[in-house]
């Protein structure tokens, strides 16, 4: 079955979906629409530039292009981790790179490997697609996670420094501010998960569907990539944790005040 082309003119019209909605946004005075209608710009040369890109990258297909753009997605990923946690670039940059580096590649690389069992795991077609719908969703679980983790410390100081003053290790000190912003982070995705078929058909699998596969093709393909996607939230915002913390308390485990974005 041949997937149903979109013309400009199609596309024109799609568009005019949108006239209702910025009518609602200037009824009720939001002061959105213009921000409504600049990030839907933004989206179509980014997504313009992104495909005819992705043309030529596929049909390169050489393994240091894909190795390169792979690593471009994740230090994105990461400088947008960092700035929108509110916490400072120059100090951050480098634990938060390291923890998306781990979550998304080994997440991506372990199912193209020991699922999908390309011979090429660094193939374009299915390195780059996989690897970008991992990256958004490690995206919103590392931010979520790192400012409820930073500002749960900042507003609970006093609790933390009792735990150390009574002997115990800064590692356990932070435990339940580690458990409180996992619980956070995880628990929108796990709902969300937990209601796929039932609330809502996933964007692949609907992609997959639209472009001629068959809906139980579709399914494992969904499964999979959800799998993935979890796994990568975790291993992602648990390793940025982890190596932020190195770079967040002084000499006396004490909070670093300067970490922070300055305002």
């Amino acid at each position: 079955m041949q997937t149903i082309d979109i013309n400009i003119i199609n596309l024109a019209i799609g568009f005019s979906l949108l006239i209702v909605p910025v009518i609602i946004l200037i009824y009720y005075k939001t002061a959105l629409t213009s921000s409504m209608l600049l990030s839907i710009f933004r989206m179509i040369l980014q997504l313009s530039f992104i495909g005819i890109y992705l043309k030529y990258i596929f049909e390169l297909n050489a393994v240091w292009v894909n190795l390169t753009w792979a690593m471009l997605m994740v230090l994105i990923t990461a400088v947008t981790i960092v700035k929108r946690s509110e916490l400072s670039l120059k100090i951050f940059l480098a634990p938060i790179f390291a923890g998306v580096s781990i979550g998304m590649l080994f997440s991506s690389l372990f199912l193209l490997k020991f699922v999908l069992r390309l011979d090429n795991i660094y193939e374009a077609r299915y390195l780059i697609p996989i690897l970008g719908m991992i990256a958004g969703n490690c995206l919103n679980a590392a931010i979520v996670g790192l400012r409820h983790f930073y500002a749960g410390i900042q507003k609970d100081e006093e609790r933390y420094k009792y735990y150390l003053s009574c002997g115990a290790k800064p590692s356990e000190a932070l435990l339940g501010f580690i458990k409180n912003s996992m619980k956070e982070a995880f628990q929108p995705a796990i709902a969300q998960t937990a209601t796929i078929g039932l609330i809502a058909l996933p964007g692949m699998m609907t992609g997959q569907i639209l472009g001629g596969s068959s809906p139980l093709l579709a399914i494992k393909y969904q499964i999979m990539i959800m799998t993935a996607i979890m796994a990568g939230k975790i291993l992602t915002l648990h390793f940025s944790l982890y190596f932020s913390k190195k770079f967040s308390f002084n000499e006396m485990n004490i909070l670093n005040y300067q970490i922070f974005k300055q305002k």
